[in-house]
């Protein structure tokens, strides 16, 4: 893999999901259900933009593609945690640590199903390629 590649792969990745991310916290929060962006829309999001990578340099092992989109997507649970946690601000009769605990497992559970549906999106596409190959050996 060249340079280039490494490169746009991490930019892509490591910087373009986090802005869609913060994008999302700054302005479509309340246009757009927050189940929604990240069961749907930032996975389809991470999958089109790594598409299109994939497109252009043909020969990048698939292996480190999804490496970098599992990384993508673990950056981007990072800065959603962030995020809110600089927003938080828990009521006054909570108990000390409580926000953040409701915090922390709101994340969990996000990164969880965000993982959940790349895992299903990675095993689908490893299935069709395996498929693609057999028949093309027939």
């Amino acid at each position: 893999m060249k340079r280039t590649q490494l490169l746009s792969f991490l930019a892509v990745n490591l910087v373009l999901l986090p802005l869609i991310q913060l994008s999302y916290n700054l302005y479509f929060i309340t246009k757009i259900a927050e189940g929604s962006f990240y069961l749907i829309i930032l996975p389809t999001l991470t999958i089109l933009s790594n598409l299109l990578l994939c497109c252009s340099w043909p020969r990048v092992a698939a292996s480190i593609h999804w490496t970098f989109i599992y990384a993508g997507q673990a950056t981007s649970i990072a800065c959603y945690f962030v995020w809110h946690y600089g927003q938080l601000e828990p009521y006054p009769d909570m108990p000390p640590g409580e926000a953040v605990f409701d915090l922390c497992m709101s994340t969990f559970l996000i990164g969880l199903w965000q993982f959940i549906v790349l895992v299903l999106v990675h095993l689908s596409t490893f299935i069709i390629l395996k498929m693609g190959l057999t028949f093309k050996k027939a």
